[in-house]
């Protein structure tokens, strides 16, 4: 039997595809220190590799963990420790 899954690069892009400009979101994700940040934001402007949210703070992409509710392929592991708390 043999079964295909979709390759990490293209669930990624549909992740990111995902990402919408105007949307007052959830947002979490990781900072340059490994610090985890969980915030409600506006999203202002999708970039190429960055999301740049209505606070001014800018997030890249492959380090945001989950945003309205879809969690990011690059952290797989993510949602069995996380709480919604």
């Amino acid at each position: 039997m043999n079964t295909t899954q979709p390759s990490t690069d293209s669930q990624f892009e549909a992740f990111r595809a995902g990402i919408v400009p105007g949307k007052f979101v959830r947002i979490e994700y990781m900072t340059d220190l490994s610090e985890f940040i969980k915030t409600d934001a506006l999203v202002k402007k999708v970039n190429p590799d960055t999301v740049e949210l209505g606070t001014g703070e800018t997030v890249p992409i492959d380090r945001i963990v989950r945003i309205a509710g879809a969690i990011s392929p690059k952290f797989p592991g993510y949602e069995s420790y996380s709480c919604d708390c």
